[in-house]
């Protein structure tokens, strides 16, 4: 299964031979290419695609320092995240029979021999941490005339699988010493009425069918509804039962 891949940034279109880069400026020693600065970087690129190497004096190399053109070629760009060896890839196409040098942040990671017409190179790139980087392009000459057209350039990274993301429940938190104190504490007795409860009468009940009744019952209701003594209206006298 082959992995997904996702362009970074390009420069130019493969195939039209850099004529879509600007022609407009003259020779530089050096320059430099800021990936995100430029209006159109695929359409019309503000970036020479001349390079030329620096070690020839020859007429058509002093006639190709008149246009914009360079002999150290760097383009910075900035990584969002890190890449592992191996999942960055440079596809640099150009014209001639010349010998590039592919440099990384100073260090050298290929050479690059030219075929004489459009030479494809697909070139992976060691680790590289997320943050600013430069790549650097210069020609040797090797067996051609000094210089040689750049095609097109780009970067493309691996992209990283999305990792499912799996459903946890929350878990009830544990109960420890603390606080299962502080529950007991936090618990509120509950209320207490003031106000006693009344009891119950006590309902009259036969005994039996022979018309005996509750001797406590009664002994209870003649106590209770009993006048004392001194609410009597009248003593008790002795004498004569008057008729």
């Amino acid at each position: 299964m082959s992995q997904q891949t996702q362009t970074l940034w390009q420069i130019g279109q493969p195939g039209k031979g850099g004529q879509e880069f600007s022609q407009t400026g003259d020779w530089q020693e050096e320059f430099t290419y800021i990936i995100g600065s430029d209006p159109d970087p695929i359409n019309h690129p503000q970036m020479p695609s001349l390079l030329l190497a620096p070690s020839r004096k020859t007429k058509s190399r002093r006639k190709a320092k008149q246009l914009f053109s360079t002999d150290k070629l760097n383009i910075q760009f900035t990584l969002a995240q890190s890449y592992s060896a191996g999942e960055l890839t440079l596809f640099y196409n150009f014209f001639g029979s010349e010998v590039d040098t592919l440099w990384v942040d100073g260090e050298p990671v290929a050479e690059l021999v030219g075929s004489g017409k459009v030479t494809q190179n697909q070139i992976l790139l060691p680790a590289l941490s997320a943050g600013q980087h430069t790549l650097t392009l210069t020609t040797a000459g090797g067996s051609g005339d000094g210089g040689h057209r750049i095609d097109y350039l780009k970067l493309e990274g691996i992209v990283a699988p999305v990792q499912p993301q799996t459903l946890q429940r929350p878990q009830p938190p544990k109960e420890t010493k603390e606080t299962m104190a502080k529950e007991k504490t936090e618990i509120t007795p509950p209320e207490v009425s003031s106000t006693p409860e009344q009891k119950k009468k006590k309902s009259y009940v036969p005994t039996s069918q022979t018309g005996l009744q509750d001797y406590s019952y009664w002994w209870e209701y003649v106590r209770q509804h009993a006048k004392p003594p001194e609410q009597q209206n009248k003593s008790f006298r002795r004498g004569r039962i008057w008729a």
